[in-house]
């Protein structure tokens, strides 16, 4: 038996991809296999496609999707079987079939459909340690977040208005005003090289935390911040983050902080903790996974494409259906 994989033959841009057909492996200890249904677009499988971070033995890029458990190993729980399960962290995820250990997967409740399910865990767990973890921030303070028409930034925005936090979205274009609304932001700017004056002209302090995604640009972010703010970057979609003299962090006691999701999710347990608090905000509604573009795995390419030219709204799926 077979499952239809992308595969990245080499490293480079996105017509690198491949679809290849590739052997199913005997499931062994604790793992399941799943069927997949829809799998998440996320930058990590940006990154793995251009040699910035490693990709698995298959060379089968991505980590997370939906499907349904078709078979469990000798030491996995039997009554997985038939389940509907959701993953962010299961390799080689690119494929109809994918399988992992079974603390690898949570089940979906029945509320949710497939699409909020293959968009929420990678970039909602993210979006759970940014807002719970790395700040206390809380009613009536102010934060800034960048590329909030995004994935994560989206999610990230909802989880901490929740929290009576004021939020400054900020978006690449008027195009994505509307976007960034629906997450329930107090203001919406459109990034310019004006961002640092019209952020101040509604927070004339300054914020108590700036949220970045895009990098490159960090000086400028903290001309945002208050005395003693925090600057958290979470991502690399746009240029390198250049080099930082920590004397630059002097100019108002900033404090600054690269996360990385490995230290936020180290242990099984604790990626599942965090996975099912973003699931059950999903399922009663607190937290609206928007889906942009779904697009057959065949055209995988055209969905790096897409990210990578910061064409999209919401989450990309890729449908193996």
């Amino acid at each position: 038996m077979t499952r239809s994989t992308i595969v990245v033959p080499e490293t480079g841009p996105p017509d690198v991809l491949r679809a290849l057909e590739l052997p199913l492996v005997d499931l062994t200890g604790s793992e399941v296999r799943v069927l997949t249904s829809l799998v998440g677009v996320n930058f990590w499988d940006v990154m793995q496609r251009r040699g910035d971070v490693p990709l698995p033995a298959d060379r089968v890029p991505g980590v997370e999707g939906v499907g349904v458990v078709t078979a469990v190993g000798p030491d996995a729980d039997p009554s997985l079987m038939g389940s509907r399960v959701a993953w962010s962290k299961v390799p080689s995820s690119y494929s109809s079939v994918v399988q992992g250990p079974q603390a690898s997967f949570i089940t979906v409740p029945d509320d949710v459909t497939d699409e909020a399910a293959a968009g929420a865990l990678m970039q909602g767990v993210t979006a759970q340690y940014l807002a719970t973890d790395t700040t206390s921030l809380g009613a009536g303070q102010w934060a800034v977040v960048t590329a909030a028409a995004g994935g994560v930034g989206g999610l990230l925005t909802q989880y901490l208005v929740a929290r009576g936090v004021e939020v400054i979205a900020v978006v690449g274009s008027a195009a994505k005003r509307d976007a960034a609304r629906l997450t329930g932001a107090d203001r919406v700017l459109v990034d310019s090289a004006s961002l640092v004056d019209d952020v101040r002209a509604i927070a004339a302090e300054g914020v108590d935390a700036v949220f970045d995604a895009a990098g490159g640009h960090v000086a400028r972010l903290f001309g945002m911040l208050r005395p003693r703010g925090i600057c958290v970057l979470y991502g690399a979609a746009g240029s390198p983050i250049a080099p930082i003299e920590p004397g630059a962090l002097a100019a108002g006691s900033f404090y600054l902080t690269r996360t990385a999701g490995r230290d936020y999710a180290a242990t099984a347990g604790e990626w599942t903790a965090r996975a099912l608090d973003v699931m059950s905000r999903v399922a009663d509604g607190s937290l609206v996974v928007r889906v942009g573009d779904t697009l057959p795995l065949a055209s995988a390419a055209e969905a790096h494409r897409r990210l990578e030219d910061r064409m999209t709204t919401g989450k990309v799926l890729l449908s193996t259906r």
